[in-house]
Parts: structure tokens; sequence; C-alpha cells
């Protein structure tokens, strides 16, 4: 299992549509963002809202079969792939169908 971190800004003033879109997808859309992970291959995924001195960023933790995971979300263009995309491009001006570039990990402890 490969594990994978990363975060992205959410646009000032947007924080409140960022959080009705994580109640969505964590209520009314959980099977179907169930089903895109189980399609592209990532097997665990936990957001932390971050509030920092310019404003709010979401922190990303992936845990993912291959790398390949984010070329498989990219090509997955289901009806909810699709509208995940719009709301993060929306909320965050982040657009998830470019070159998303997955950060090098440089530490990983454990016991």
């Amino acid at each position: 299992m490969k594990k994978y971190a990363y975060s992205y800004p959410i646009l000032k003033g947007k924080i409140d549509e960022w959080l009705a879109f994580v109640k969505e997808v964590n209520t009314n859309r959980n099977i179907e963002f169930t089903e895109m992970h189980a399609r592209i291959g990532v097997t665990k995924e936990s957001w932390y809202l971050q509030k920092t001195n310019v404003g709010y960023e979401v922190i990303v933790y992936t845990e993912a079969r291959d790398e390949k995971f984010v070329e498989k979300f990219k090509k997955d263009n289901t009806e909810f792939s699709n509208w995940f995309r719009s709301e993060v491009a929306r909320t965050q001006n982040i657009d998830l169908n470019s070159k998303v570039e997955i950060p090098k990990i440089v530490l990983d402890w454990s016991e």
C-alpha cells in the first residue's frame, strides 16, 4: 500500500460552500464516493481542515494500491467524479483534470 499526503487551499469566502461539499460527500453521495475510490484503487482517504494565517486549507491523506490512482481519477468520467472535480474547482480553484503533482515523502516513521 502506498501513502500520500497533500494540501490544497480553500478560496477565501468559500469555506461554508466547501463544508457543504464535504457534508454532501459524507452523506448523500458517500456510496458514490466509495465506488469512485474502488474504481481508482484508493483504500483510505482522510481530510483535515486546517486554519492558517491566510485562510483555510484541506490536508488530504490517501492510501492507494499504487501511484496510478491520480491518473485513474482523471480518466474516471462518471457523473460523480465530474461533479466532484467541479466542486473542488469552484471552492478551491484547483483543476484536478490537469497534472496534479503528489508531494514527495521525506519522512515516514512508525513504531
